[in-house]
């Protein structure tokens, strides 16, 4: 396998070596399968300084290289071989690698979008080449530009509540979650529990009782979105499809209280520790509310 790739990165043109590479990184392929078998270590090292030689000999014959794609191939090639075959510290040499030719490939083309959405998530989730207040601001452009992909919603926000802290949101707008997946609910609920942490500790009932509400709102929403699905893993395509007609039809009619509806029906979004909560700061409530009655 090794020579016949060779043979390809010295004869073949660029489109062909961002081919090459598109391969090794294929995350179905010989090299992402090989990660995952730990039984023999022996082979596993073999493909993986494979697949490095294959990585290194494209960069060293593409040094002068001024395109966009096959800077952001040898990114993504580097990227893929340190999550497959590199542990601990020695990562940071890989990753950063790869952060090396992102930022090249952006500096070719400022349209790629695809190079700054790995810029922007490698600076947020890789915590040996973290900068985060950077990785904050890749993302908020290409969001503000409408162009940050929508699995990124949720990166984007936990980055943000890692760097800046969470504060209270006098006005809650449901309508404002343009990406009502799984992932983004759950950084949402994240951000709420650590508002009432904060406010007990304060003992600032008002601003607990307003957290509280706004929680409430949301578990409405995602209760109508998702059933009892507690926002732990991801659901289908068409469950998520379906979600972003429920928010943009119900968003703005969603105006419910725990002091006045209650525990909500059939719901796993609210932990049995946050009602708890709601409770201590509201008082006990009899009463049980049922989405299926929100149009």
């Amino acid at each position: 396998m090794l020579s016949k790739f060779f043979t390809k990165i010295f004869k073949y043109n660029t489109t062909d070596n961002i081919s090459i590479l598109n391969e090794i990184s294929n995350g179905l392929g010989e090299y992402a399968s090989c990660s995952f078998n730990e039984s023999n270590i022996d082979i596993k090292y073999k493909k993986g300084q494979e697949m490095l030689s294959i990585i290194v000999s494209i960069e060293k014959n593409n040094i002068e290289s001024s395109d966009t794609n096959l800077l952001y191939s040898i990114a993504i090639a580097y990227r893929n071989y340190c999550i497959w075959f590199v542990r601990s510290d020695e990562r940071k040499i890989y990753l950063e690698k790869s952060i090396l030719f992102l930022n090249k490939s952006i500096l070719v083309s400022s349209e790629n979008i695809n190079a700054k959405s790995e810029l922007g998530r490698l600076l947020i989730e890789e915590k040996v080449v973290r900068d985060l207040s950077k990785g904050i601001n890749i993302l908020e452009k290409l969001q503000d530009a409408r162009q940050m992909p929508e699995y990124l919603n949720s990166v984007l926000s936990k980055a943000i509540r890692q760097n800046k802290g969470v504060k209270l949101e006098n006005t809650y707008d449901l309508c404002s979650l343009n990406d009502p997946s799984p992932a983004v609910f759950r950084e949402e609920r994240k951000r709420f529990r650590e508002l009432i942490r904060t406010f007990k500790k304060e003992n600032n009932i008002d601003s607990l009782k307003t957290t509280l509400n706004q929680y409430y709102q949301l578990a409405v929403l995602v209760t109508v979105c998702y059933g009892e699905h507690d926002c732990n893993s991801a659901v289908s395509g068409f469950q998520y499809n379906n979600a972003i007609q429920i928010v943009k039809n119900i968003c703005k009619k969603i105006d419910y209280s725990y002091p006045t509806h209650g525990k909500i029906l059939k719901s796993n979004f609210i932990s049995e520790n946050d009602w708890k909560t709601f409770v201590n700061i509201f008082g006990s409530n009899t009463n049980s509310f049922d989405t299926n009655k929100v149009a």
